[in-house]
């Protein structure tokens, strides 16, 4: 999957060979499916996710490739990797939460955070994406989220 991604451009090929060897630098296995979700426990599955690494075990990012564009799993990744940039940093918000172990309103202000770091990471890298469509796709995944809120 990352040889399809990389050929959209230079850049977002030496982007993801930066994504993949951090990655691996700190024991997380970067992985894709050819279904749409993947799952992340028995009862919960997901497009994308982030699982730290463990002291006995590998972490891991596992995107779902299925039936979407190559701009949905860049992004999607690209959202991972910043939930992972979060947990290398020791950011307050995912080890509070632990990651998307939570819900409700923490959970929205999280991935909202986490969509604004993800867009302005892609355009740090200066990747030739219409940024206008990630926006709005970013917007309606955090209208989503809210719409879907349940607070515990």
């Amino acid at each position: 999957m990352l040889r399809i991604l990389s050929r959209t451009s230079p850049e977002v090929k030496v982007f993801l060979k930066f994504i993949r060897e951090d990655l691996m630098n700190h024991r997380i296995h970067l992985k894709f499916s050819k279904n749409r979700n993947v799952r992340f426990n028995k009862t919960v599955t997901a497009a994308a996710f982030f699982q730290e690494p463990a002291s006995n075990r590998w972490g891991s990012i596992r995107i779902g490739t299925g039936n979407r564009k190559p701009i949905t799993i860049l992004t999607n990744l690209v959202h991972e990797y910043c939930h992972f940039i979060q947990w290398k940093n020791g950011d307050r918000d995912w080890t509070h939460g632990n990651g998307d172990h939570f819900e409700g309103s923490r959970y929205v202000l999280l991935e909202e955070r986490t969509e604004k770091e993800m867009i302005s990471l892609m355009r740090s890298w200066n990747l030739p994406l219409n940024f206008s469509g990630i926006r709005k796709r970013s917007r309606s995944y955090i209208a989503w989220l809210r719409s879907n809120e349940i607070d515990i």
